[in-house]
């Protein structure tokens, strides 16, 4: 089985002991107020993650059909256990955080509509899928920018990579007739620095050069 984020493991881990205790699953709503998340869009994605790595099952269409079908290891769990009370990260930071952006091919205006909402769904749920957290999402016709809090081992040009694979999937479903089929521009904007995010976006912006080719 896939491993779960810190995040994926406390929801998986309230829904069997609602089930346990109460004999059915708990509401979306339930789920978050549980374990800190006031989005219920952002339950659905955990829900939606700990589905695709075969932890859970559940019916779109029915509320409390939530059903458990494998839980982590016992020895995963002990080694969670031990880590909390051993403290063992204690005063050591996991995250980093970047500033990214991106720009729609030519500049046309594709994310209006379905599409700007698409790509935010999109990149939602490819966070969650990661383990990492949006702090901010601007998505304009012609470009988008993210601010993600990441993992250290994941470098900038994956995470904007992953982002943009994940944007184009979704965009793709409202779009035909591409030119050259493609949806991105090559390059994109990833900084640390935050300060520098608006000015180098606002650069970025104004490169006029075309020469580009269809995004991985």
């Amino acid at each position: 089985m896939k491993a779960l984020t810190e995040q994926q493991g406390r929801v998986l881990g309230f829904v069997e002991d609602h089930i346990r205790r109460q004999g059915y699953p708990p509401t979306l709503r339930e789920i978050g107020e549980a374990v800190g998340l006031a989005n219920v869009n952002a339950v659905r994605g955990h829900l939606d993650a700990l589905q695709r790595k075969g932890y859970v099952v559940k019916d779109p269409d029915k509320a409390r059909s939530i059903r458990v079908v494998h839980s982590p290891s016992p020895l995963s769990l002990l080694k969670r256990k031990l880590h909390k009370v051993l403290q063992t990260d204690r005063g050591v930071f996991h995250r980093i955080v970047y500033g990214l952006a991106w720009k729609t091919a030519d500049r046309l205006p594709y994310l209006t509509g379905p599409r700007r909402s698409a790509l935010e769904e999109a990149v939602e749920a490819e966070a969650v899928e990661r383990g990492w957290r949006i702090a901010e999402k601007r998505i304009a016709p012609d470009h988008a920018v993210v601010v993600v809090e990441t993992w250290p081992n994941h470098s900038a040009e994956t995470t904007v990579q992953r982002l943009q694979s994940a944007g184009r999937r979704a965009v793709n479903r409202h779009l035909a007739g591409l030119p050259g089929g493609r949806v991105w521009a090559r390059g994109y904007v990833a900084t640390t620095d935050l300060g520098l995010l608006d000015d180098l976006v606002r650069r970025f912006l104004e490169d006029a050069s075309e020469e580009e080719e269809a995004s991985p």
